[in-house]
């Protein structure tokens, strides 16, 4: 794993947490699950996910045990929170997962073409910056037709509108004047826009 990827802040919450047995359940994915396994940039919002339901103030008593939560936001199946001014999210997201979990130092991480699925439901809301280069990286090693094979085995019975979706891996309006995420590789951002821009282009439905 590339640790290298994690802020201190980060990496020492991920220690805590990681031993909280209410929260057991529940795996990192992500940005930051994502650069531990790529390298590729920075990342320091703590994405958590469980297939099985929890109840949001269990896992806040949790949380409440290794420091202080602050601006905390819940409703069922979900909570976000602030603590030792990391991001935190914690969510039902009950679909399958296409590859068993990675396990590392104890902490469950999910696999990278689940990553890249979420991926692209979340380009397809609005894609910020930190999205575009997640992709980037995931396309050096992957095509967008396999993605989106993936996408409907991950999302079966969820009918995703591909075209839109498609439409929304280039659009990067909403993007272009967000800062670049702390890069660990050499890549700027007209280069990352360019290569996803050629990954599209192949691919028909």
């Amino acid at each position: 794993m590339f640790i290298a990827t994690l802020p201190k802040a980060t990496a020492s919450l991920i220690e805590k947490i990681k031993l909280l047995p209410e929260l057991k359940t529940f795996y990192l994915t992500g940005g930051t699950a994502l650069s531990l396994q790529l390298g590729h940039r920075e990342s320091e919002d703590l994405d958590f996910f469980s297939q099985a339901d929890f109840r949001p103030d269990t896992a806040q008593q949790a949380l409440m045990k290794i420091g202080a939560l602050e601006n905390t936001q819940s409703e069922p199946g979900a909570l976000n929170t602030f603590l030792d001014g990391v991001k935190l999210q914690f969510l039902h997201y009950p679909y399958s997962l296409l590859e068993k979990p990675l396990e590392w130092n104890g902490l469950s991480l999910s696999s990278v073409i689940d990553i890249a699925c979420t991926k692209f439901i979340t380009i397809s809301a609005r894609g910020s910056k930190k999205d575009f280069i997640d992709l980037y990286k995931i396309l050096e090693n992957d095509t967008i037709a396999n993605l989106f094979n993936k996408l409907d085995e991950k999302y079966k019975g969820v009918n995703y509108n591909h075209a839109h979706i498609l439409k929304s891996l280039i659009y990067f309006a909403d993007a272009d004047d967000q800062p670049m995420p702390r890069m660990h590789m050499n890549v700027d951002w007209d280069e990352v826009k360019q290569s996803i821009t050629e990954n599209v282009k192949k691919f028909s439905f």
